[in-house]
């Protein structure tokens, strides 16, 4: 049994991975492949029935294409034939990955490290405290840092939209917050345009209408995933999840897509 190619080229979410397996063999009992995520196998697919015999060759051409975030570790595929003697034999396609920005967002820790309006610094102590988190399942947490510990905000969601046609904005990334306003609990969200990322830092605009604000501009920079306690301590985390009024459920559903 061998593999064309063992290897893709490099691709991004959405690219489809291609290869096809050939097998010379009697007979095949069982055929089936793995996705293989950072070395751990976490799928497996029979298909057995999609090979293509020619006398005593058999063919099967495999794709795929890749999901969000595949792009955060390594990944491949092994494909497990067993032939009439119940021998086995395996062959692997290793697939090689360019991060995207969603999954940078995801893969690391994030601190706000520059707030600034027309040149003048207006970064926050409590900003600077702060630690975002952004999981893979689009909810998002931020550890304010015991100092600046609040249950008045239950944050919610992070929404991600690649806007290439958009100038130098190369994406818009919302976010999304229960806000206890006092009198009422509101929907709160801000969109902020990313006009460069990398693994190390991210830059973006906003706009804050309220206070006659444009082109706000921020860079947040990386870290790796550590100790993290979200609202700055156990106590508030525990009020703010206590808060019906604050759950992310009631959040208005047409927020979590931008247009």
């Amino acid at each position: 049994m061998v593999i064309d190619p063992a290897m893709t080229s490099e691709l991004m979410i959405g690219d489809e991975a291609t290869a096809t397996i050939t097998i010379i063999a009697d007979d095949v009992r069982s055929f089936e492949y793995y996705k293989v995520v950072n070395g751990t196998k976490t799928d497996t697919t029979d298909v057995l029935s999609e090979l293509t015999k020619s006398g005593t060759t058999y063919t099967y051409d495999f794709t795929y294409e890749l999901q969000g975030f595949d792009d955060m570790g390594t990944l491949g595929f092994e494909f497990k034939m067993v032939d009439g003697k119940n021998e086995a034999h395996r062959v692997g396609l290793n697939i090689k990955t360019k991060a995207s920005v969603q999954s940078l967002i995801a893969f690391y820790d994030w601190k706000l490290t520059e707030s600034s309006y027309m040149g003048f610094d207006i970064l926050s102590d409590a900003d600077k405290a702060a630690v975002h988190r952004f999981n893979q399942d689009g909810s998002y947490e931020v550890d304010l840092g015991e100092e600046y510990a609040s249950d008045e905000r239950h944050f919610c969601y992070w929404v991600y939209k690649e806007t290439p046609n958009n100038g130098d904005t190369i994406a818009v990334f919302r976010l999304l917050s229960r806000l206890d306003a006092g009198v009422i609990v509101i929907d709160y969200f801000t969109d902020y345009r990313i006009t460069a990322a990398s693994g190390a830092s991210m830059t973006m605009y906003w706009d804050v209408p309220s206070y006659g604000l444009k082109d706000v501009k921020n860079v947040m920079t990386s870290k790796a995933k550590g100790a993290f306690q979200p609202y700055g301590s156990a106590a508030m985390e525990t009020s703010v999840n206590s808060k019906a009024a604050l759950n992310c459920s009631n959040i208005n559903s047409d927020l979590l897509t931008i247009p």
